[in-house]
């Protein structure tokens, strides 16, 4: 009886050690301090407002280390002052590839400017390509990645309509990574029907780069696609990328736009920062076209290791008459832990 316990405490000892993960946690308090005053284009004008609030990118977490073949990572943020998954994912590394399960950030990531206004705006909306996190099962091999994403079944109308979705939207991207930074190119597709009769499709395509010159840098970014809110990609212009309809036909939405920015190392303290967005949306049975644009300036400034302050200065610019023009200045405040 005694030696049948000590081989079942040995093969418990065993288990437990065979599936001890290595966790190593880490966190982001950030915190924004913003004026801002919103004016309507060709209209009022606003008053000025101040805003303080807990980013929703503030973060904590940790990366898991469980075996040379499994990885796992989970991330919660702080949207809207309560906890919410950011990231909760693991990942079997097969040889060949990399098999994931969970919420990541998607194949469809196409976005470089580090814009700090309104929770890290990144000029989201504004010319980049980015469906951001969500649950998914994505496959990677290099830099190649395919992912499996839950159908969005999005569309613009008065009314509330049935639909109905038979495959996943499909994400896929390939990037190069070299001495002077990466290319990036991302596509996606995804489909849904309609009050049982319309089809609706959404696809897109980005491109990107990052390039260093020593202490100075560049990026750029493209976007092309129809209907691309239905790839949680939307714009800000008035028609948001979203599609249309009117309970018989769908109006599609073309979006066009691009980024661009320089950044400039001026030590370990200091980098400089500039970055401008411009998304054009046009709906093709209305021939009605809705623009928009931003555009800042930003000095990142490490105090300490990691404690940054960012004073930031930008507009967010409807430039249609009677959308709103937004211009902010004030800074973020983050320590890394």
């Amino acid at each position: 009886m005694k030696k049948l316990i000590v081989a079942v405490a040995a093969l418990a000892l065993m288990a437990g050690s065979a599936y001890a993960a290595e966790w190593n946690f880490y966190g982001s308090a950030r915190v924004s301090t913003f004026w801002s005053e919103t004016d309507v284009i060709d209209g009022p004008s606003g008053d000025w407002d101040y805003a303080e609030a807990l980013n929703s990118t503030a973060r904590i977490g940790a990366n898991v280390k469980v075996s040379d073949e499994l990885s796992a990572r989970f991330e919660y943020g702080a949207a809207n002052d309560n906890a919410n998954i950011r990231l909760l994912y693991g990942e079997w590394d097969f040889g060949a590839g990399k098999l994931l399960i969970g919420k990541d950030y998607t194949p469809i990531n196409v976005t470089y400017s580090s814009q700090v206004y309104s929770n890290d705006t990144t000029l989201g909306g504004y010319g980049d390509f980015d469906n951001c996190r969500h649950p998914q099962i994505k496959l990677t091999f290099d830099g190649f990645q395919i992912a499996f994403i839950d159908t969005d079944e999005s569309y613009d109308s008065m009314v509330t309509y049935d639909t109905q979705s038979l495959i996943p939207m499909i994400a896929v991207s390939y990037t190069a990574n070299f001495d002077m930074g990466e290319v990036m190119i991302a596509g996606g597709f995804n489909t849904f029907e309609v009050n049982d009769d319309e089809d609706i499709y959404s696809y897109g395509i980005g491109l990107g780069t990052k390039l260093n010159f020593g202490a100075l840098g560049m990026f750029a970014t493209f976007v092309y696609g129809e209907n691309i809110d239905g790839l949680g990609t939307g714009t800000e212009t008035g028609f948001g990328g979203l599609v249309g309809y009117d309970g018989t036909d769908a109006d599609d939405c073309e979006s066009i736009g691009g980024t661009i920015g320089v950044f400039f190392t001026v030590n370990d303290m200091l980098t400089l920062e500039g970055g401008y967005g411009y998304i054009h949306d046009e709906m093709d049975e209305a021939n009605v076209t809705s623009i928009a644009q931003s555009y800042y300036l930003q000095a990142a400034i490490t105090l300490a290791p990691g404690v940054i302050v960012t004073p930031e200065i930008g507009m967010l610019d409807g430039r249609e008459d009677g959308e709103d023009e937004e211009f902010y200045f004030g800074a973020k405040w983050q320590i890394n832990f």
